[in-house]
């Protein structure tokens, strides 16, 4: 009868074939729980619920380049035009121009120990001065007996030499001590 019914329905062995393997299964299954019972103490099931923590911080960052960068600036170009320089037209504008340097004052000078600081800077300083507004101003150097006769201040015993400086005015020559002021009346020229 079998093979029978496996010549008319040979798909249907195979179905035969397949519950009969599934009630084994389910036999075994039920009979390993039967035989194995479930412990008496319950388990208890961790639950793990990752969790992202994030903080914000700022940072400043530099970043090199390796390439060249056209840098666009605006430059502002000082440009010194030489003034004509002159000697000054009188007394009075001599005695203005060095009230307006603030010669009316005694200038000090801090020197360092290797370089002394003595009449001949206190002389440049002044000449420079009037280079820069335009005067003539010239630099001279005395020697002790005519300074005593010129200025009313004395100069110190070391002292056999001094640097001054020298204005024209017209044809007159006077001479100017730059570490006060002093204006003094040197010479007529013709």
């Amino acid at each position: 009868m079998r093979s029978k019914m496996g010549r008319l329905f040979p798909e249907m062995t195979l179905v035969f074939k397949m519950l009969i393997a599934i009630g084994v299964l389910f036999l075994a299954f039920s009979a390993g729980v039967y035989l194995c019972p479930v412990a008496s103490e319950s388990q208890t099931a961790t639950v793990i619920r990752p969790t992202v923590e994030c903080q914000l911080v700022e940072s400043h960052t530099v970043q090199y380049v390796d390439r060249p960068v056209a840098v666009v600036k605006n430059v502002e170009r000082v440009q010194r035009i030489p003034v004509e320089l002159r000697n000054f037209n009188d007394l009075d504008e001599l005695k203005q121009w060095l009230a307006a340097v603030a010669m009316d004052t005694t200038t000090v000078f801090f020197q360092l120990p290797d370089a002394p600081v003595d009449c001949d800077d206190y002389a440049l300083d002044l000449q420079r001065k009037a280079l820069a507004d335009g005067y003539i101003l010239s630099f001279q150097v005395i020697s002790r007996s005519e300074y005593d006769a010129v200025f009313q201040g004395e100069l110190l015993l070391s002292q056999s030499l001094h640097a001054i400086n020298l204005a024209i005015i017209g044809n007159s020559v006077y001479y100017i001590e730059p570490q006060t002021g002093e204006t003094a009346f040197a010479v007529y020229l013709d």
